[in-house]
């Protein structure tokens, strides 16, 4: 049962990310020593082995976060995972390590959760440090989108990426990347957090449509906003790494068309061998 003396547990992850990740710490702090969330907060940092200074700047830094060091990389969803099933808080915001928090984002995604029982989670604004918007919610994928979007055909995909999509309005959307995503503990629970065969991608679809099942909403509130670097670890891996973010969209698409997904392998193969040569 969550801990109720605690309210919000935060769960990042970090990769030879070391300061995107202070830089993502720093700002957490200064966020919630501003409201009632001060002293009722819990930070979980679990790292995939970084070969930077990662860890030992937390340490240094951040004395009090809760700090897993992962011995290998485990991939994305086994490492959250990890810091899911220790957090104590009612809620657990999952966080990427290469966002900056802007002011009041935490507090308006608990008091929206507090207010409104069916929903599940909530995600929130993302900007690029150059202040530009970046989308981040999106429909459940169909096969054809898929195609579209290895195809480089994103045209095609219209609906599945929401293009019309209005950001300036509160609405309930199927998927919001878990770049930022508060999710009550109690349904991650009853959900057994993410499916740790998705190791690096999918694993926030895989999540949400999880979520999606138990009868609760996910919504986007515009009000929230956070600042995200994109991608900065994955953008980095190396063949082997990449090999595993391949590996795992072929398994959502198989794991939810089953053989029409084998047309799919030749697609995700080319742009796999492309990306690994043009990176």
């Amino acid at each position: 049962m969550p801990n109720t003396d605690i309210l919000l547990s935060i769960v990042i992850v970090s990769w030879n990310s070391c300061r995107q990740t202070v830089e993502c710490l720093e700002s957490l702090y200064i966020d919630t020593l501003k409201d009632p969330l001060k002293n009722r907060t819990e930070v979980i940092v679990i790292d995939n082995n970084s070969h930077d200074n990662t860890v030992k700047d937390i340490q240094k830094k951040f004395p009090e976060i809760v700090l897993i060091k992962n011995q290998t990389n485990k991939g994305y969803a086994p490492a959250c995972n990890q810091g899911m099933r220790i957090a104590k808080g009612k809620f657990t915001l999952l966080l990427g390590s290469d966002t900056v928090i802007k002011q009041n984002a935490l507090r308006l995604c608990v008091e929206y959760l507090e207010s409104h029982f069916d929903c599940g989670a909530v995600g929130c604004k993302l900007f690029y440090t150059d202040g530009s918007h970046q989308g981040n919610c999106k429909k459940f994928p169909t096969l054809r989108n898929a195609f579209f979007t290895y195809l480089s055909l994103d045209k095609l995909n219209y609906q599945y990426d929401l293009k019309w999509f209005d950001y300036d309005k509160t609405i309930e959307v199927d998927q919001i990347a878990t770049t930022f995503l508060m999710i009550r503990s109690d349904i991650l629970k009853e959900i057994n957090y993410f499916d740790e065969r998705f190791r690096i991608m999918y694993n926030d679809v895989d999540l949400c449509r999880s979520i999606w099942n138990t009868g609760n909403k996910i919504i986007f509130l515009h009000t929230a906003e956070v600042f995200h670097h994109g991608s900065f670890s994955t953008n980095r891996a190396d063949f082997k790494v990449r090999k595993i973010m391949y590996e795992d969209i072929f398994l959502y698409y198989y794991s939810n068309y089953k053989l029409k997904a084998v047309f799919l392998l030749p697609v995700l193969a080319l742009r796999l061998m492309l990306v690994s040569i043009f990176k």
